[in-house]
């Protein structure tokens, strides 16, 4: 091995700057040719700007919300009565359908094709580097599916197209093709985890109470498909909102029922209003308190797609400490003006507030 460092680079060094290429999935993004949507979060999923994509045979789009180096979104609309083309990779996806009805034909070598029947509002994940092919079974509508995926975490990693999309190993450790897996049945494994690989309808899927995030506050956590990203889903009821809280990169939020806003702010910064309703889509920053309003007559309800942390398969990812500070605020340490200015808002909409006034520990 030789050594090219001399004289002449010495010198050179003191002018010459390194240009840090961009990541391997941007470049990857860029050659897609597709929109990329590069924003703080999303109004309506059912309107977002898509493009003929070859690799899918349909139209998609990429959504970047906070922090894209970990997990992001990926959308996509099926003709009616048409069918994407097979795809097989080896990051994670779960599949939110926005709107539409169909199935998607699951294969893994040596094993029976499984067909996962889906609607809108259903919730599952192939899994991992099986093939699958979505199919739009209306011949009349289109169907809109999301895909939030761990591709930039996996692609970053690798950055070899072939590894990521023709990869041959088979993860039998994972899936068999047995024709149970999609059947939507749910294992209670404790606590607030059940495991399930198919959601039928997110919105009817039933949750517990959770106090420790607020009043009228409930949620599940579900392990699908073995993967190690993780979601759940959380609900509210009408006249409350929930605990200021902050956690780690990668959270896709996504809208299910209701109406309100999100207060997202950085440690010692002006908080960022979001206002959202049924198909918005956001995503808090990494280690970004945030804290969200229900200001509708009815029950509010979202779905979290994330990063690493599935309940059974927990890994960690991103900051993981906030420097002393509480990663959760309890009522009666925020801002007086956080529950002002939310009944305020409820007042607006003819919607009485079901939650007392803290007693706040600063006026005491």
């Amino acid at each position: 091995m030789t050594d090219n460092y001399n004289a002449q680079s010495e010198g050179d060094a003191a002018t010459k700057k390194f240009e840090r290429p961009p990541p391997f999935y941007d470049i990857w993004q860029q050659n897609e040719g597709i929109p990329i949507h590069d924003v703080f979060h999303v109004p309506d999923l059912s309107k977002v700007e898509l493009a003929h994509w070859k690799r899918y045979g349909v139209d998609g789009a990429f959504i970047n919300l906070a922090d894209p180096f970990i997990t992001a979104a990926m959308m996509l609309e099926i003709p009616p009565g048409g069918k994407t083309e097979p795809q097989r990779h080896m990051f994670e996806t779960w599949v939110f359908v926005v709107d539409g009805n169909g199935e998607t034909l699951i294969e893994q070598e040596g094993c029976p094709t499984n067909a996962v029947p889906w609607q809108k509002r259903s919730l599952f994940g192939p899994p991992l580097n099986t093939s699958y092919q979505h199919v739009n079974k209306d011949p009349d509508r289109p169907a809109r599916l999301l895909m939030v995926t761990n591709a930039p975490l996996t692609m970053n990693l690798y950055h070899n197209d072939e590894f990521v999309f023709q990869n041959p190993f088979v993860f039998d450790d994972r899936y068999q093709g047995e024709n149970s897996y999609f059947n939507g049945e749910r294992e209670y494994l404790g606590g607030r985890i059940t495991r399930v690989n198919l959601i039928p309808d997110t919105l009817e899927f039933q949750l517990i109470q959770w106090k420790m995030r607020g009043h009228g506050a409930k949620s599940f956590h579900m392990s699908m498909s073995d993967h190690t990203m993780a979601c759940h889903l959380s609900e509210f009821e009408v006249g409350t909102y929930k605990k200021c809280h902050r956690h780690g990169p990668g959270a896709h939020v996504i809208i299910l029922a209701g109406q309100g806003y999100s207060l997202l702010w950085k440690e010692g910064e002006e908080p960022t209003r979001v206002d959202w309703q049924e198909n918005s889509m956001f995503a808090p920053p990494e280690w970004w308190y945030h804290q969200h309003f229900n200001t509708g007559p009815e029950p509010a309800r979202y779905l979290a797609l994330r990063r690493g942390g599935s309940p059974e398969h927990p890994i960690r990812l991103g900051m993981t400490g906030g420097g002393g500070a509480p990663d959760q605020i309890e009522y009666e340490d925020e801002d007086p003006a956080i529950y002002d200015t939310y009944a305020a808002d409820l007042k607006k909409n003819g919607v009485e507030i079901a939650q007392p006034r803290p007693e706040y520990r600063s006026e005491g």
